[in-house]
């Protein structure tokens, strides 16, 4: 068995780069980020790049990109544009628009 760091880096089928809207700690934007590490989990066999944005701290983030409701994932990579609201708790949802 390789304990290359490579060699697991190269085992992922897919990587998607994700950014998370969040509100601080309001109650769905926990749930949504409790949501996307549990999909990590379901599927390690993908490779998750995710960004957090508190749009509390960084409002100008999430109107550059005309997020206007929290919590929010954005997908940047593979197909940049998607953008899932809510707190991520449909995981078929999730599940489809991230083509997993």
């Amino acid at each position: 068995m390789s304990t290359n760091p490579l060699s697991n880096a190269r085992q992922k089928s897919k990587r998607f780069a994700l950014r998370l809207y969040v509100t601080g700690n309001a109650a769905n934007s926990l749930i949504a980020h409790e949501n996307l590490r549990r999909l990590q989990a379901k599927h390690p066999d993908c490779d998750f790049d995710i960004e957090v944005i508190d749009i509390n701290q960084k409002p100008e983030m999430a109107l550059a990109y005309g997020v206007f409701i929290s919590p929010a994932l954005q997908i940047i990579e593979p197909n940049f544009g998607g953008i899932v609201y809510g707190n991520l708790s449909e995981d078929r949802v999730l599940e489809q628009a991230l083509n997993l």
